[in-house]
């Protein structure tokens, strides 16, 4: 009975605690110098993911992002989306102006990685093994007191949105979870001690 009661609390763990694939990640931050960059792994299988900030009409400073294939390559870069608007992530609308960046991409199956950098800040290396930064030669300056070029001095605050993809891990970032994942692993906890509470009467 003891043997039979472990499995369903473990079953129960593993049902409910799993985050579904395919689905959003929103991550939220602060950069600390403008030559500070940001990175995230993100696995896909099928389909279309999009990646899109939505900080610079809060005042923040105008985002870059790089996309690197499984192998290192440079693929895409970007400054400037142009795409004004709202998207929905975990069911929250977003804005992006049109400095914030957007993609929208199709690829193979496999576990990319995205940069995040500052304006200007571009990655002219052909693989992340040496991706030869613009600014990485430079004193670091905090945000706060950085004048950008082009857009004077801006915030810190960045805002990054996964839609699509199986799985994004961070690479020491800030990370808020995604609502889903943390209402599936509060569901399975309380399965756990429900489960817990049963057998033991």
């Amino acid at each position: 009975m003891k043997k039979k009661a472990v499995h369903l609390i473990l079953f129960s763990f593993l049902v409910f605690s799993v985050p579904a694939f395919a689905v959003d990640y929103d991550f939220f931050g602060n950069l600390q110098y403008h030559n500070s960059i940001l990175s995230w792994n993100v696995t896909v299988g099928s389909g279309t993911v999009t990646v899109f900030t939505s900080s610079w009409d809060e005042g923040n400073f105008d985002p870059m992002l790089q996309v690197w294939a499984p192998n290192g390559d440079l693929l895409y870069q970007q400054d400037d989306g142009h795409n004004v608007g709202s998207t929905l992530s975990n069911g929250v609308p977003y804005s992006h102006g049109t400095w914030d960046t957007y993609y929208s991409l199709d690829v193979a199956a496999g576990t990319y990685t995205l940069t995040l950098s500052t304006y200007l800040n571009w990655a002219y290396g052909t693989n992340l093994s040496d991706p030869q930064w613009s600014y990485a030669g430079e004193t670091p300056i905090p945000i706060a007191e950085w004048y950008q070029p082009a857009n004077g001095y801006r915030g810190s605050y960045y805002a990054v949105h996964f839609l699509g993809a199986d799985r994004v891990e961070d690479g020491g970032n800030n990370r808020v979870p995604e609502p889903l994942t943390m209402l599936l692993l509060g569901s399975g906890l309380v399965g756990v001690i429900g489960f817990g509470r049963k057998f033991r009467k």
